[in-house]
């Protein structure tokens, strides 16, 4: 589909400051296609004319038929068959969202733009608008920017600009940088005769320019620095992006698989007869402990992280009753801790491993260490001085 030329954007759209960046880009983008032939409005087909998730497009679309900016009529034919149409506003109207009309004599997906005389439009790149890879708010800035930029004296700061959009001023500045990797902006750095002031020169590029910095700083002396470029800018980025992925612990278990064993253990301990003894938090909190002595990825108890094997010992004394005798034998409060699942989880691992320790049967303990050569020669000679002695004695010759 061909998206030469410049598509008329109506001025009080771009500077209404109730409407945010993204259905302002939204609104230039549907206006691009005003006129097209066979072209049937659909936020599907729009979805390939964005970078945008689903969820942010929806939201935008919501937002021009919540202001009265996209009206939204349906009819149903003989054959029962729907038809859906759609009216651009210039000036927003009262919402008309999805209100059944059986007089409509237009295609499935038409959309028209209902405007007066009034010559207030700025025109935009199309090229821009359709371009797949630009997001809805770098678009919407692209085009109050055109704008602003076309007013007689008036000097293009962030601030300026912002007091045409609805966004904070902490999400402006994200979309505003966002705006300027895109490639469509370029700024440029003059010093303003003090230390450390600076005045801003904008450039707004008809095409993405992702090869020359979008920040140059001219000096005093005349010289001229930049900082680096968007490709390095994005490279720098995919580095520290894998950076965080090789850090990044394995993907958690599926909620499901959670959920399941998290329920085996609620049925091992008899979860049902712990909740009418000691309520449902002290229950709720003993369950999550098992839990993460059993399937936890790593547990550290008083900071030392427990080996696999071990874990799977102290896990076999898990019962009803000992758990039971744990929760008689201690006295909780909770109240004052901070994490009281960490704080149960050690004190019921070491209640755990002390059972281990004393329902050990002597056929489980390790066999006598054996004796070293020098605690064998000292015994032979006892035993010898021993013998020698009791002869002495039979014979009548020993003496104390």
């Amino acid at each position: 589909m061909s998206a030469t030329g410049y598509t008329t954007i109506y001025n009080e759209v771009l500077r209404d400051s109730t409407l945010s960046l993204d259905a302002k880009g939204l609104f230039a983008v549907i206006k691009s296609f005003v006129g097209l032939p066979d072209f049937a409005l659909s936020k599907r087909r729009l979805g390939y004319a964005c970078s945008d998730s689903g969820y942010l497009l929806n939201a935008a679309w919501k937002e021009l038929k919540h202001k009265g900016y996209l009206q939204h009529y349906f009819s149903q034919s003989e054959n029962g068959a729907f038809c859906h149409v759609y009216n651009l506003m210039q000036h927003p109207s009262a919402p008309v969202d999805f209100v059944y009309s059986p007089s409509i004599d237009r295609p499935n997906g038409d959309v028209v733009c209902i405007s007066d005389a009034q010559r207030d439009y700025t025109n935009i790149s199309t090229a821009i608008l359709r371009d797949k890879t630009i997001s809805l708010a770098s678009k919407g800035l692209f085009a109050l920017v055109s704008h602003l930029m076309k007013i007689p004296g008036f000097v293009l700061r962030p601030e300026g600009i912002r007091s045409f959009c609805m966004e904070k001023i902490k999400h402006f500045s994200t979309l505003w940088k966002r705006f300027k990797i895109s490639g469509l902006l370029k700024q440029h750095r003059h010093p303003a005769g003090e230390e450390n002031r600076w005045t801003y020169e904008y450039e707004i590029c008809e095409t993405p320019d992702l090869e020359t910095p979008y920040l140059t700083n001219h000096h005093a002396d005349g010289s001229v620095s930049t900082i680096a470029t968007i490709g390095d800018f994005l490279e720098k980025l995919k580095k520290r992006v894998s950076h965080i992925r090789k850090n990044v612990r394995k993907k958690d278990k599926p909620r499901a698989v959670r959920r399941k064993e998290r329920r085996q253990i609620e049925q091992q301990l008899n979860a049902d007869a712990l909740r009418q003894r000691f309520g449902n938090d002290l229950t709720g909190t003993v369950v999550t402990a098992v839990y993460n002595i059993k399937h936890a990825d790593k547990l550290f108890i008083k900071g030392a992280e427990i080996a696999q094997e071990h874990r799977e010992t102290v896990a076999q004394m898990i019962s009803p009753e000992n758990v039971e005798r744990f929760l008689d034998s201690t006295t909780l409060d909770l109240s004052r801790i901070k994490n009281p699942a960490a704080y149960l989880q050690t004190a019921l691992f070491d209640f755990l491993e002390k059972q281990c320790s004393t329902d050990a049967s002597p056929a489980d303990e390790a066999p006598d260490k054996p004796l070293a050569d020098w605690e064998q020669a000292w015994l032979a000679q006892k035993a010898e001085a021993r013998r020698r002695r009791e002869e002495a004695i039979a014979r009548g010759e020993y003496q104390d």
